[in-house]
């Protein structure tokens, strides 16, 4: 096996509010091509037995090589397609949902829990995937992951909710350069010439898209979440690092992982809450809190409460459908990442990432598409 280094190690997302596109990093290694023919060679002593014919290593590794490369492929699509429809559906989620983003935020971290301890449970008990030493890791590793990861998800929701759908996307981006900064100077971390430019050219973008805002008085609320969606990839990236620090190359099954950070993650936002409820649009007081809370979960289920003022409830079919549609998204799209991973190489992934900046802003131009947005040649 080969040691990667700093500038080559990927992650692997927790929760909803992970989305991001920017995942955890955990160590993952994939069966080598030896290992399968090898596996493949003690079932060929069988078959032999029983007159089937035996190709050779040769072959085998050639056949191996052929169906991890038509895996690649399918996984590279699939993931287009997923993380497509996660950042889609995390858009869309907010706008029958837009009086609630804090039931929002703490429903879609808390499904993540019975989600993650459905499978940590019985592997612990029955599997060999969770290891003794894995179960043994100071929580408050995870405790602090999970309170720098609530910060950046609360800041994300409340964003997600009040700017337009391709600017959701596009700002997300801004990670790749805080990632670089960050990592340079706490991991000393190195990068390329090439990976430098490809870091300005993201930063620029994000400037051409936000420079008319600056001249623009009426756009001075979306350009304040535009600042505060950037600003939330500092946590974010900040947590991915100290997991880097904290774990080193410790083997770590990543939904053991993400299940413990779900649970401080959860319980972090719930603290999160009532300071945050003050700068929505319209501010909630904490007085008002569990009422908000009370109607975002009926909002969720399809009844409306808010009925007057400059935002009433629309609430079915698009919340119940929305969300759950997201859910479903954002768990495939964990999976996916993981297999791209494991099987391929982190420049699958970024690929992957890479392509859904166009097709979500081509999506969320479709008039079908709820708070679609018109396509323009330039942001001017």
């Amino acid at each position: 096996k080969t040691k990667k280094s700093k500038t080559q190690r990927m992650s692997l997302p927790s929760q909803p509010e992970e989305f991001l596109d920017h995942p955890r990093p955990v160590h993952i290694e994939a069966p080598s091509i030896q290992a399968e023919v090898d596996e493949y060679l003690q079932l060929s002593v069988l078959r032999e037995a029983a007159g089937d014919y035996t190709a050779d290593v040769g072959s085998i590794k050639s056949e191996i090589k052929k169906r991890r490369a038509k895996g690649l492929v399918l996984t590279f699509w699939a993931l287009v397609f997923v993380t497509v429809g996660n950042k889609i559906f995390q858009k869309l989620q907010t706008v029958p949902m837009y009086n609630y983003p804090i039931f929002l935020n703490l429903y879609t971290n808390f499904i993540y829990i019975p989600l993650s301890f459905a499978y940590i449970v019985p592997m612990i008990k029955y599997g060999t995937f969770i290891t003794q030493d894995q179960i043994n890791t100071p929580k408050k590793v995870f405790a602090v992951m999970g309170a720098l990861d609530s910060l950046a998800g609360i800041m994300q929701i409340f964003a997600a909710t009040y700017l337009s759908g391709p600017l959701v996307i596009l700002l997300a981006q801004a990670a790749i350069p805080i990632s670089m900064m960050i990592s340079r100077k706490l991991l000393q971390a190195k990068y390329s010439l090439s990976q430098y430019f490809g870091a300005l050219v993201v930063a620029l973008g994000i400037l051409i898209v936000l420079f008319p805002s600056l001249y623009d008085g009426k756009a001075s609320g979306s350009l304040m979440w535009s600042f505060i969606m950037i600003v939330s990839c500092v946590p974010m990236v900040l947590s991915s690092v100290y997991k880097e620090i904290a774990l080193g190359q410790t083997e770590m099954d990543p939904i053991f992982m993400n299940g413990w950070v779900a649970v401080f993650q959860f319980f972090f936002s719930i603290a999160l809450s009532p300071p945050s409820a003050l700068v929505g649009e319209p501010p909630v007081k904490p007085g008002q809190l569990w009422d908000n809370l009370v109607n975002g979960a009926k909002c969720y289920v399809g009844v409306n409460s808010v009925t007057a003022g400059p935002h009433v409830d629309n609430c079915w079919p698009g919340a119940p459908l929305y969300v759950s549609l997201y859910l479903i998204f954002n768990v495939a799209y964990n999976i996916l990442i993981i297999l791209s991973l494991k099987y391929g190489s982190a420049n699958i992934l970024f690929m992957a990432l890479t392509v859904t900046v166009p097709l979500g802003n081509v999506a969320f131009s479709f008039p079908f598409v709820p708070s679609h947005t018109k396509m323009k040649v330039t942001p001017f």
